[in-house]
């Protein structure tokens, strides 16, 4: 496991502490809290299992993960992505963009009271611009391993430039897997990543590629 990272940044009249750790090689994950007044007021969680397919794994490129991640998130506060809204407006948002049952959800997820969905890769994804590759995934739970039928699974192409295009979506099949083929533009610009996501009852999750130029 590697050293994380730690860093207050001062936007407004607020003090955010944004951590960044690395989960270890057993749990690939790069994971991102946001702290306003000892309070988590955000996370992010990407998936490094591509880099396990050349072993041994350089601890190099899992800190470089590291320090695009954090440094993407202390960018989004500095744009202001975490200003405070009005209280009449915020609660509009609640009620409109996240129905009680996903928020119920998400809490008692982090409590870790429910068997949670994650997203588990076949193989490693290796987008390149310009190439086709395979997307294969499972959708199951993470405490009894069932796998999740039905689920809704997206393929996006995200950059730092440009807005995001999706790529290919589905649904999981009664085994819980998702496979497609995806093909990539010749080039893009900006830092690119492949985003797989998916979404069910259950929870989301989603685990990440940059895209080799």
């Amino acid at each position: 496991m590697i050293t994380g990272y730690n860093t207050d940044v001062r936007h407004g009249n607020r003090v955010f502490h944004v951590q960044t750790e690395d989960k270890g090689l057993s749990n690939p994950k790069i994971e991102t809290l946001i702290y306003v007044g000892g309070e988590i007021l955000d996370n992010y969680r990407s998936s490094y299992d591509d880099l396990l397919a050349a072993l041994p794994v350089g601890e190099t490129a899992i800190q470089s993960r590291m320090d695009e991640q954090h440094r993407a998130v202390i960018r989004d506060i500095k744009n202001g992505k975490y200003d405070l809204t009005p209280p009449d407006v915020m609660e509009q948002q609640a009620f409109n963009d996240r129905p009680l049952d996903q928020a119920i959800l998400e809490f008692l997820q982090q409590e870790g009271d429910v068997d949670t969905l994650e997203l588990v890769l076949d193989q490693p994804l290796k987008p390149a611009f310009g190439s086709l590759f395979q997307v294969r995934v499972l959708a199951r739970l993470c405490q009894s391993q069932s796998p999740v039928s039905g689920a809704e699974v997206s393929v996006k192409l995200v950059s730092s430039l440009k807005k995001a295009t999706g790529l290919l979506s589905g649904r999981t099949s009664a085994d819980g897997l998702f496979a497609g083929e995806v093909q990539l533009p010749p080039s893009q610009p900006g830092q690119c990543a492949v985003v797989v996501s998916c979404t069910s009852d259950q929870g989301f999750d989603e685990v990440k590629a940059v895209v080799v130029v």
